[in-house]
């Protein structure tokens, strides 16, 4: 049986008019209904696979809850932090732990909890050491880079580490970098 009637539609796919034969043609050829079809499976499959992930996702919390003991791995996952921050946590023994091992490092899920009970002090004092002054030294008084290295047969690099080391302070004036003879034959 065909049909005689004609009726102006708008495909559902690529939004255009047409002229369908019924009155519950949703697509303006063939080509268009595979490719909607195609899009309707594509979309169910990344709807099953995103339903997948929220379910792994939201399962480890799940297992924390009931546990008395968390690894410092539990802990992030539990918190939504990273493991480096808690083990700055642990750091600055805000945290109470036991290290079982080397590797292995416990953490009681009551001290987690009191971590948020207890207040945070509003201000933390901080003991700055107090910073030497600075004697103004003559070129005179001081042995350039190149002649420590010349003088005691010594690298660049090392000459540099140990001055860093001994915190022994350098001064630059003009393209040369000047050390004190006193700090240097204190050295050597």
């Amino acid at each position: 049986m065909s049909s005689n009637i004609k009726v102006e539609r708008i495909c559902q796919f690529c939004t255009s008019v047409f002229i369908a034969k019924t009155t519950v043609t949703k697509y303006c050829s063939h080509t268009c209904a595979s490719r909607a079809s195609k899009k309707r499976l594509k979309d169910q499959k990344i709807e099953t696979s995103n339903a997948e992930i929220t379910k792994l996702k939201t399962k480890p919390l799940g297992n924390l809850i009931g546990k008395e003991f968390l690894s410092v791995k539990e802990v992030a996952l539990l918190l939504g932090a990273s493991s480096k921050t808690i083990y700055r946590i642990l750091e600055r023994d805000k945290i109470n732990f036991h290290k079982l091992s080397e590797r292995k490092t416990l953490i009681r899920r009551s001290d987690i909890d009191a971590l948020f009970e207890k207040p945070e002090p509003a201000y933390e004092i901080v003991i700055r050491p107090v910073e030497k002054k600075k004697v103004a030294l003559k070129v005179e008084d001081c042995y350039s880079i190149g002649e420590i290295q010349q003088k005691f047969n010594i690298s660049n690099g090392a000459l540099y580490n140990l001055l860093k080391k001994m915190g022994i302070d350098k001064f630059s004036e003009g393209k040369f970098t000047y050390v004190a003879k006193k700090d240097i034959e204190a050295l050597f």
